[in-house]
């Protein structure tokens, strides 16, 4: 065990917190470590050390080695009161030591003889340097939420923390960490996984007010933690204690001090392509909680009530129609309650079992209206998108013997994803007008699909610690569960897009209609199982080992409950080393490797395994079987053939998965220095280095198979390989064995093909980050905090990852960059989350005792701007029309076209406390972000060849090109008043 070395002055105020910073992922539990020695600095041997939790009453007690050392493992977070006592010498007490969660709390306790007066430590909060964790990241607790401007969701805590960025709108508000996908990251609570297991994009969204603590983990994640390329939102929600509390927050956002979103007018008419002149937002947030013992030092409770309202009002684009200036309108209502409720049951000092129930369900009407010049219809159309669902998790810790401990848990995560409206049955038809390529939707139909699912997880963990030696082992075994429930069609069953030529608005004429058949459903489920070992071996009072080797197994099941693709023994080392430079605990050296395995999201099982069916029709318009709901009538003419890119027909995963297939995973290293600069401030370099090794992605193979069938006897097999017909999940540049019953005179039966890389002719999968942090940072000392980060970094490669930025696609592992070889011709550059700088600073000043001042600033470089158009040789990339790195027919590699400007935001906050009696508190409070109304564009349209261009060869330029898509949230106001009593 380590023996700090610090000075006198702060040893008073620094060892009552000692070291509490991260080290596993979804812990939420502490640790209490350290050692006792003379005045003198020799060891002490048989030292009694009692903690005594101040909020619950638990008490431990062990006896230090033969070293002098001592361990509390698995601790409920909170303030703790150490007390060291051995006769012959004076008792050595320190108070208000505070236990955070996935760290552990270094302390040193110095014992005097009886002839010398006892020596008492107090104290509050520092930040100290963590000499035992290879691991990096942030904790965001209540005295930062409480005092720093911090939008109230889990994106804005982890974008406090260095090296991430804010994703692209297209996928809502989420970060992207160390340079993955915002579709990588894991979000935790309470130890239990909520990430969308379906995309990987986003979580469950509980009531924020019941969160305590988060953990923002960028880096050098132990091996008890995979599943992850990205980062990890571990939180911990409030709990109960001794003392009953109580109280009711509200939270109000008025759209009266909302400024309004710019909006973008077309150049050739006028015409707004994006409207934000109609946006209103009111939101209020209430929450009703209390907490306490129903069995003092027992049992304890949390439950908190959350009603809420959110009613949002916006317009679509306009569009010039024979009937005038046409646009649509709609309101969004949010107003179901969510809910949580915590017990906690000590059931002995050494035996815990935490229970948390928590509900997000809710509903979210949205309605349609209609409006000519103007004037907005009474009516509308109305549909529902049903989300969230109940969550529960139970957790047994226990101490079994001083060197043993076990933890067990079990939860259930769900997540509705039913899109419905009272139209369903009406089929979706859209207007598209070559003048300006504008979509125009019309009014009989409320939902562009119609979708039936939910997704349910189910969790096991065990994990347990054995202290042997300088060596602390922790193992254990890690399971899911995952089945997602899934039915989708078009509204109605079809969706219709009629083209018209208006080059003379008062004589429209419609040309053309496709019809799309879109159908895919079925109960999809997954498992993923891990076991795991790591081992933090004290080497010498310096040098710390961590080391850990972690098992991933990963099993997708398609409609039959047949194994889909099964990817297992995949064997990721973690390793550390960290050096106590000074051997004081005030400054480490740190390096650490680590590799990632990302399972295969359960989009892939939907879209791949399942019985899809996708292909559309191009007919000449020969009128309507029924105007009333725009069914065309499809007799006229063919006018181009039909795109096939699922037929309905399940294929066998022997079709569908290619049997070399290896599991996507990143590479990680990363080096740091850190150290406290005096008793407040400590400052930190570090440099990390990430890699995608291989990705899993669903690739066209028809060009290869054309081949390898001309060459093994199977002649021309080009009228059913026709260039979408055949997609494989797969790894890019390698070779593949995949099967097909489809080869003429092979009468139905399997066959397998070789099919080599050069072939197939896709490139190797690449994503590689580097990035150089600095940090400062001040603890709050009861007057004032800051902290400081400054990250240069670079992102760069031909494959963001999960998810697909450059066309708003959350298809996890199916997107299209991978479709065709051409696809990624001019595809490796800057990949869209690089922001080559970046620098956050937040902190807060108590003015007085009851007034306090806070602000939060953060600024980043621009993101890297495209250019797509049309392939102009590769004829299968070409049919995705402006999916290419080509513009007019001209290589433009990725990120070429410069970039969008750099940004910051400041944002400030006042609270101020009021006293109104014994044993009571109201805190009122205002924050405004964004405060200047900074509205620089965050995002541009990037298609360049105009997709209504009648030769692909000879594209014309979209007017709309290099025009604002996202600008800045612009400013608003929160006011939130705080009762507890």
């Amino acid at each position: 065990m380590l023996h700090y070395k610090r000075s006198a002055a702060a040893f008073a105020v620094a060892l009552s917190l000692g070291v509490a910073t991260p080290v596993f992922a979804n812990d939420t539990n502490g640790f209490i470590q350290g050692s006792t020695v003379e005045i003198s600095g020799a060891e002490i041997s048989g030292v009694t050390v009692t903690i005594t939790n101040i909020d619950t009453g638990l008490v431990r007690t062990v006896q230090t080695d033969e070293g002098g050392d001592f361990r509390f493992p698995l601790l409920p977070a909170g303030i703790y009161k150490v007390v060291a006592e051995k006769d012959g010498f004076r008792n050595t007490i320190q108070e208000s030591v505070k236990v955070g969660i996935s760290g552990k709390t270094n302390l040193n306790m110095k014992l005097a003889s009886d002839d010398v007066e006892r020596i008492e430590v107090t104290g509050s909060t520092i930040a100290m340097v963590d000499v035992t964790s290879s691991s990096t990241g942030i904790v965001v607790d209540t005295v930062t939420l409480d005092r720093v401007p911090v939008p109230r969701n889990l994106t804005s805590v982890a974008l406090l923390a260095p090296g991430t960025t804010q994703g692209d709108s297209a996928f809502g508000d989420l970060p992207s960490i160390g340079g993955a996908s915002v579709g990588e990251n894991g979000y935790y609570i309470n130890g239990l996984n909520i990430t969308n297991f379906r995309t990987g994009v986003g979580s469950s969204e509980p009531p924020f007010d019941m969160y305590e603590t988060f953990e923002v983990k960028t880096g050098g994640y132990s091996a008890e933690y995979g599943r992850i390329t990205g980062g990890v939102i571990n939180a911990k929600t409030k709990s109960g204690s001794n003392e009953f509390k109580a109280g009711v927050n509200v939270y109000w956002e008025p759209d009266a001090l909302r400024e309004q979103k710019n909006s973008y007018r077309r150049t050739t008419n006028g015409t707004y392509r994006i409207d934000n002149t109609g946006d209103e937002k009111d939101s209020w947030d209430a929450n009703v909680w209390a907490s306490g013992a129903l069995i003092e030092d027992k049992l304890f409770f949390y439950a908190l009530f959350n009603p809420r309202s959110v009613e949002e009002n916006y317009v679509g684009e306009q569009q010039i129609n024979s009937d005038g200036l046409v646009q649509n309108g709609f309101t969004e209502t949010d107003e179901d309650a969510f809910w949580v409720a915590k017990v906690d049951w000590y059931a002995t000092e050494n035996n815990i079992l935490e229970v948390t129930v928590f509900s997000d369900e809710r509903s979210t009407e949205i309605q349609t209206f209609d409006s000519t010049d103007g004037v907005f219809t009474k009516d509308s159309r109305v549909g529902y998108e049903d989300e969230g669902g109940l969550n529960y998790t139970a957790k047994w810790t226990s101490i079994i013997t001083d060197d043993f401990s076990i933890s067990a848990q079990y939860g259930v995560n769900k997540q509705d994803r039913t899109v419905r409206s009272e139209l369903d049955a009406n089929p979706v038809a859209y207007f598209t007008y070559d003048s300006t390529g504008a979509f125009v939707p019309t009014s009989t139909w409320a939902g562009f699909t119609v979708e039936q699912g939910d997704d349910k997880r189910e969790v096991i963990r065990i994990d347990a610690d054995w202290y042997i030696g300088d060596h602390s082992i922790r193992f254990g075994y890690d399971y899911e569960n995952l089945t997602a429930s899934s039915y989708t069609i078009n509204s109605g069953g079809a969706y219709y897009l009629y083209y018209v030529n208006d080059d003379d608005p008062a004589n429209e004429e419609i040309y053309q209609v496709r019809h799309r058949d879109y159908e895919v459903g079925g109960d999809f489920d997954s498992e993923n199982i891990a076991f795991y070992v790591q081992d933090q071996w004290q080497v010498t009072d310096n040098l710390v080992i961590n080391a850990g080797i972690r098992n991933d197994s990963f099993e997708n099941f398609n409609a039959d409950g047949e194994t889909f693709v099964k990817l297992d023994n995949l064997w990721a080392l973690r390793l550390g080393a960290v050096w106590d430079v000074r051997g004081d605990g005030e400054t480490k050296a740190w390096a650490s490797f680590g590799r990632y395995y990302l399972p295969v999201a359960a989009n892939t099982n939907i879209r791949l395994a399942g019985a899809e069916t996708y292909t559309q029709e191009y007919y000449e318009f020969d009128g309507y079987a029924d105007e009333s709901l725009f069914i065309p009538n499809l007799t006229g003419d063919k006018t181009q053939p039909d795109d096939v890119f699922a037929n309905g027909e399940a294929k066998s995963p022997a079709e569908l998965v290619d049997q070399n297939i290896d599991a996507m995973y990143s590479d990680e290293f990363i080096a740091g220095y850190q150290f406290q600069l005096n008793d407040e401030w400590s400052m930190a370099i570090q440099g990390t280095y990430r890699e995608l090794a291989t990705t899993v992605e669903d690739m066209a193979i028809d060009a290869a198979v054309i081949e390898w069938a001309a060459a093994n006897g199977y002649g021309d097999v080009s009228d059913i390989w026709g260039g979408f017909h055949q997609y494989v999940l797969t790894n890019p540049n390698i070779d593949m064995r995949v099967g097909t019953t489809e080869l003429p005179g092979a009468n139905g039966e399997l066959v397998y093909m070789d099919l080599s890389a050069e072939d197939l002719g896709y490139p190797d999968s690449i994503r590689k980050y580097a990035a150089v942090d600095f940090t400062f940072q001040r603890a709050w000392d009861g007057v004032w905090m800051f902290n400081a980060a400054y990250t240069w970094s670079h992102n760069w490669g031909n494959n963001e990852g999960y998810v697909r930025s450059d066309n708003g696609q959350d298809d996890a592992g199916l997107t299209t960059l991978f479709d065709q070889p051409g696809l990624l011709d001019g595809a490796y550059g800057d990949l869209p989350q690089d922001r080559r700088h970046q620098v956050k600073m937040y902190g807060a000043y108590a003015v007085t005792e009851d007034l306090t001042l806070g602000a939060n600033l953060q600024f980043w470089t621009g993101r890297p701007i495209n250019a797509f158009g049309y392939h102009p040789t590769d004829t299968f990339a070409q049919a995705y029309d402006s999916e290419s790195f080509y513009a007019g027919g001209e290589l433009s590699p990725r990120g070429s076209r410069g970039r969008t400007s750099s940004y910051y935001s400041i944002d400030i906050s006042a609270s101020y406390n009021i006293d109104i009696g014994e044993d009571q508190t109201l805190v009122v409070r205002a924050d405004v972000f964004n405060v200047l109304n900074n509205d620089k564009v965050t995002e541009v349209y990037e298609i360049y060849d105009s997709e209504l261009s009648e030769d692909p060869l000879n594209p014309d330029v979209d007017p709309n090109y290099g025009t604002p898509t996202a600008w800045q949230t612009p400013r608003y106001v929160r006011f939130s008043v705080n009762y507890t009593f």
